[in-house]
Order: C-alpha cells, then structure tokens, then sequence
C-alpha cells in the first residue's frame, strides 16, 4: 500500500501537470537552527565562519520517498559589514531529482547599539531532472514518460530582509524570482519553479539563569496551493541543550486545496539540539503526520550538523542567539 500511494504521488510529478498541487522547495522542520538556508539575509549573522549541512528523510521507510541534503557556509567582512556565503542542495523524490549552488551575499545595517537590518541576495544555478528509467508506466507506449533523463538548467534568483537584536528576529525571503521571467521548454515533463515567499520570527526570554524559552513561527506560502505554518517553541538548557516541538498545518486561506486531505494535512514534530561543544552543534527532528497522507505510516527525520569557528576577536556587542 505504501508504495502504490507513492507511485501516485511520483505519477503526478512525472507527468508535469502544469499546476501542480504542492511546495516545489524543500521542507526544513530545523529552520530555526538553519536560516542560511530559507533566506539569504541571514547570511554572515553570526560574524564568524560557520559551516552547517542538513539531511531530510521523508516518509522513511518507502521506497523512493522525498529526501534533502543541503550543504552551506557563510562569514563576515566586519570592515564592509557584509557576510558572504555558499549553499548547495539537492532535493530528491522518485524519479525527480533537483540541485542547486548559490552564492549568498549580505549587507548587514545597523541601526543602533545592538538592533541591525540585513538585505541580501542568492544567485545560482539550478538542476532540475527527471529519470525516466526510474519509471514504471501502466502503458509502455505512454508518450508522457521520458525514454531517457529529461533535464533543464536554469538560473535562480533569491532575496531576504532579516531584522534582529538580542532577543528577537524577523525574517522575509522569496526564492525562484525568475521563474516568471523564463520561458520552460521542457515538454511539460518537469513542473516549471514557482516563487515562494517564507515569513519568519522568534524571541528568546530568559526565565532563569540557566534556561531560556525560544517560540517562533515560518509561514510559506507559493500562492497557488494551501500556506504552510511551523509554530514552534524550544526550551533552552545553559545554552547548550534544545528541547522543543513544533506544530505544522496547512492554511488555506485562498482555497486552493485540490482535496480535503491537502486542506487538512497537519504534522506535529520533535525536536532536539545539543551543543557538543562550544562550536559544535548537532541537531534531531521527528516529524509525524496527524492527519492528512496517511498519517500512521510515514515518519520524516531530519539531521543536522553545525560547526562555528572560533573567532579571532570579538565583534559583536550582543549574544547571537539565532
């Protein structure tokens, strides 16, 4: 059964319907450990070198299902006050396959003693392909299944505001901006990349000494299917151990859900952070569907691994607690 409600879900990317029902840019249930990767204003917040990788898997355990892997590393020019950084991801599900490299870069204002305001930008290049060795159609005739891999390349484009201080951030990004401005000649076999724009926040309140609340929340929307909302909130131990959960829903706030299912799908997840030592950070996440595709079968797990270097000398005046 789970492998037939995959081929389902495959069949419907493999034949390119030109609307296709669902976010073309991959999930992060750690986005608040990883914001390098969602929006380019982020870029050289920490004033330090710092190197981070990320893995998702989706729906473990069925043959095929989604999966994220994605790569990055970012400084900071005091002087110049503008962080500069690399990302790579490769986002997988089936026969569809999709990679990106992006130079970020950053301009990081600073509007008093601790309160700052980033504008930044992402430009890459982007792989998107489908194997249709991968395959397998009802009818071995069917036009609409590639004999071989079909690919296209095509140039990306992101930008991002981030507004931060010592204890609060706010974050807006969108992505595939060029999108609209190319003309896709792929045969309708690769759903052509939309925008999508994510809204991001978070506090962090001292309750004592030693622990430390941290909510926040990422709203995506790519304008044609259902929103997404993460609402999260993690408990923070000495400032070297995370302990949290996050809500996930869809919101349909246009009705633009093809289905009760994509107007309901509702996740809830698990989350884990610990700081091995002073720059060494290693993070867990569980994802578990509530309702939605069915939910008692699929799990996601999210990895992830960030290494700070130490600084040469201190720059900042406030604590980078995002």
């Amino acid at each position: 059964m789970k492998k037939v409600k995959l081929l389902i879900i495959l069949g419907l990317i493999a034949m390119g319907c030109t609307e296709l029902m669902g976010q073309q840019v991959p999930q992060f249930s750690q986005y608040m450990f990883n914001p390098l990767f969602i929006n380019p204003a982020y870029t050289g917040y920490k004033e330090q070198l710092y190197v981070q990788s990320y893995y998702r898997k989706q729906w473990a355990g069925v043959e095929g299902s989604p999966e994220t892997l994605a790569l990055g590393a970012d400084g900071f020019l005091p002087n110049q006050n503008l962080g500069f950084g690399v990302v790579g991801v490769l986002d997988r599900i089936g026969a569809q396959r999709t990679s990106g490299v992006y130079g970020n870069l950053a301009y990081h204002l600073r509007l008093s003693e601790s309160r700052y305001l980033s504008f930044g930008v992402g430009i890459g290049v982007v792989n998107s392909m489908l194997d249709g060795a991968l395959l397998v159609p009802g009818d071995s005739d069917d036009p609409s299944v590639p004999i071989g891999k079909n690919q296209m390349v095509y140039p990306d484009f992101k930008a991002g505001l981030f507004y931060y201080d010592e204890n609060f951030f706010l974050g807006v990004a969108v992505d595939n901006l060029m999108g609209p401005l190319l003309d896709f000649d792929n045969g309708d076999m690769i759903a052509e990349p939309r925008s999508h724009m994510n809204l991001s926040a978070g506090t962090w309140v001292d309750i004592s000494h030693n622990v430390a609340f941290r909510p926040s929340f990422m709203f995506m929307d790519d304008f044609k299917t259902p929103a997404r909302l993460d609402l999260n909130a993690s408990f923070v131990f000495i400032e070297k151990f995370w302990l949290g959960a996050s809500y996930r829903t869809a919101v349909d706030y246009a009705d633009r859900a093809l289905n009760e299912q994509l107007k309901k799908s509702t996740s809830i997840v698990g989350l884990l952070e610990v700081y091995v030592t002073e720059g060494l950070r290693i993070g867990y996440a569980y994802d578990h569907s509530v309702n939605g595709f069915n939910p008692r079968n699929f799990s996601t797990h999210d990895i992830s691994v960030g290494y700070l270097f130490p600084a040469k000398r201190i720059k900042s005046i406030s604590p980078r607690n995002f």
